[in-house]
């Protein structure tokens, strides 16, 4: 679809959603639908393949949370609750060998309601008392209780499927979280060669039990390079968040009033996500990083809106100028080159471009349309599972960050910020997608400055 087109109607969701209407004031937002495709598998298999194939790598563990649940479709009970390490996911290079999700039986419930893409998993406990261990030898695992199951009753169709998850289980637990992902090697091919991790900490727990025969790199910026590029799955989540962020971020705005707190505002935010079925992650509200420099909202200053909130852990990234009361002549210019700088610099998206290409031409378009350069702050970055969803770096611990190349079904958005402390500060931001040929907006693309 050609940008123009795009300006005159913007893609809000999935087949289903409908056609959304720009900033329309309603006291219920309507609950959104999940997208048809929700469920189905996240992680980009093709891309992975390539990803490995390049930089020589014959598996993946994952143990960061965000990487275990693009792997898997699963968020472990514990990482709810905060756990760092809940469980952990494999994936092959070889494509005619398994995914795998190694988690404990706190998830057996959820992975028999079926209601979504998961592979097989791997279960694990702890040891069976007395807890004697040999390096290279797996120990007998404990077998937790298994939930009651009143008896005379006839158990619902998912009732019991619990009952055999659960019994399944139990009986074959590894004896904590190292042999389980053991196991999974094994099971999908993976007992010898490279394999990458994101967290070295997965190193540290095979050492300990003695594994032998495979070679654990740091790969953290590989799962990010592999992420960059988004499956149609994961592009039907971004195209609600992004309807949803920008939808609360306005709302919230239109409910701001002289005299609000920092607080005040993020809490409206946050509530303007939930009843849109999305979850807050960050404001930035008045100066970047910081708060409203009165320490509350004043009639004329220039602040900078910058909203992050998530649907189905997928971010939306959306950022504009807000001023209560009359704006300046200064401020009405400063927005007028925004959008001059915005409108340049989409013009040139497409598969091929560099992000260096993205930030000099916004920077230079910002500039001449009358922002003095000392104050502008241009940023493109991938938006997905993260707020910034690319590497920085792969060789090294510190070698130059890399300039990535555009390609088509990125996710991005471009920080167009101007800051200038004892003034104020504007900005516009907003998330689409790269097409074969430019650009799909994920958000409407209004005007950067928001007068209330």
């Amino acid at each position: 679809m050609d940008r123009r087109d795009l300006l005159k109607t913007i893609s809000v969701g999935a087949a289903g959603l409908g056609a959304g209407t720009a900033h329309a004031a309603t006291t219920k937002p309507a609950f959104v639908a999940a997208p048809p495709s929700q469920g189905r598998s996240l992680v980009n298999t093709e891309r992975a393949r390539m990803v490995m194939e390049r930089h020589n790598i014959d598996g993946l563990i994952a143990a960061n949370p965000i990487n275990v649940y693009y792997l898997s479709n699963v968020t472990p009970l514990s990482v709810r609750f905060r756990s760092e390490l809940g469980g952990f996911a494999t994936f092959a290079r070889d494509p005619q060998q398994p995914r795998l999700l190694v988690c404990t039986t706190a998830e057996t419930w959820d992975v028999a309601n079926r209601d979504r893409d998961i592979p097989e998993v791997i279960y694990f406990s702890g040891i069976k008392p007395p807890g004697q261990t040999q390096k290279g030898v797996e120990p007998e695992a404990s077998r937790p209780r298994d939930y009651p199951i009143r008896k005379g009753v006839t158990l619902t169709e998912r009732e019991q499927r619990w009952v055999a998850a659960q019994t399944a289980a139990n009986d074959a637990l590894a004896p904590g979280a190292a042999w389980a992902i053991v196991r999974a090697l094994k099971k999908s091919g993976l007992s010898k060669g490279r394999i990458a991790v994101d967290d070295m900490r997965v190193k540290v727990l095979l050492d300990q039990i003695g594994l032998e025969g495979v070679t654990i790199i740091p790969g953290e910026d590989i799962f990010k390079l592999i992420r960059m590029v988004k499956t149609p799955t994961e592009v039907d989540l971004m195209r609600v968040t992004g309807r949803n962020n920008e939808a609360a971020a306005m709302a919230m705005m239109r409910r701001v009033e002289v005299g609000m707190t920092f607080r005040d505002t993020e809490n409206i935010f946050r509530e303007e996500c939930a009843k849109r079925g999305s979850t807050m992650l960050n404001l930035v509200m008045g100066m970047p990083g910081g708060d409203f420099a009165d320490g509350f909202a004043v009639k004329g200053k220039p602040y900078i809106v910058d909203a992050v909130s998530h649907y189905a852990q997928y971010n939306g990234d959306f950022a504009r100028t807000l001023v209560l009361g009359e704006p300046t002549k200064e401020v009405l210019a400063r927005a007028k080159a925004n959008r001059i700088a915005r409108e340049t610099v989409f013009e040139i998206v497409k598969p091929g471009v560099t992000f260096s290409s993205l930030r000099k031409t916004a920077f230079d378009a910002m500039v001449k349309a009358g922002i003095p350069d000392y104050a502008v702050f241009i940023t493109p970055h991938s938006v997905g599972l993260q707020h910034t969803d690319h590497p920085f770096r792969l060789d090294g611990i510190d070698p130059a960050p890399i300039d990535h190349v555009l390609e088509e079904n990125m996710v991005m958005t471009i920080d167009l910020p101007y800051v200038e402390v004892g003034w104020g500060c504007g900005h516009n931001e907003d998330l689409f997608r790269v097409t074969a040929t430019g650009y799909e907006a994920l958000n409407p693309e209004s005007d950067p400055l928001v007068v209330v």
